[in-house]
């Protein structure tokens, strides 16, 4: 494969597990009228939150690496589908902190059994050194990608 298919493979990767998990959530209840961005925006605020206390405008842009209003924008999007909730910092009343509802909880987990069924349903058609030559490279992938992506946030 050359490179040049190799990068049109990265980008034909993303966009398939898009749109598969777009056309499955279709028809889940509990996703229903969310995007798959809104639903990675989920999981995101589903991993920052830290004893029950959802995480900041601020750390979820930085975990997202979008602007602060963009986030904002898109968190009031979920508040007003009774999605997420904003709530006052225990500790700073000028922070505002981000939590899941029941709803949103419920997204949070259609979403995390798409993916868990996605990786199973990838095992299984792969074999067991297939399948652990995959995990290795995506991996390597993934380190090297976060090594250049220092590199450029040192210059």
């Amino acid at each position: 494969m050359s490179e040049m298919d190799f990068g049109s493979m990265l980008y034909k990767l993303y966009h398939s597990e898009t749109k598969l998990e777009d056309a499955v959530i279709k028809d889940n209840k509990s996703c229903a009228g969310l995007t798959v961005n809104e639903l990675n925006l989920i999981e995101c605020i589903r991993s920052l939150t830290k004893n029950s206390e959802g995480p900041s405008i601020s750390a979820i842009a930085n975990e997202l690496d979008i602007t602060r209003p963009s986030t904002t924008v898109a968190v009031n999007k979920l508040c007003a589908k009774k999605i997420t909730e904003k709530e006052g910092c225990s500790n700073d009343g000028r922070s505002v902190r981000v939590k899941l509802t029941a709803k949103g909880e419920k997204a949070y987990s259609a979403h995390h059994s798409f993916q868990n069924t996605l990786v199973k349903d990838i095992r299984k058609s792969m074999s067991e050194d297939e399948y652990k030559a995959l995990t290795e490279s995506l991996v390597k992938l993934k380190d090297f990608m976060d090594a250049k992506l220092e590199s450029i946030a040192e210059e």
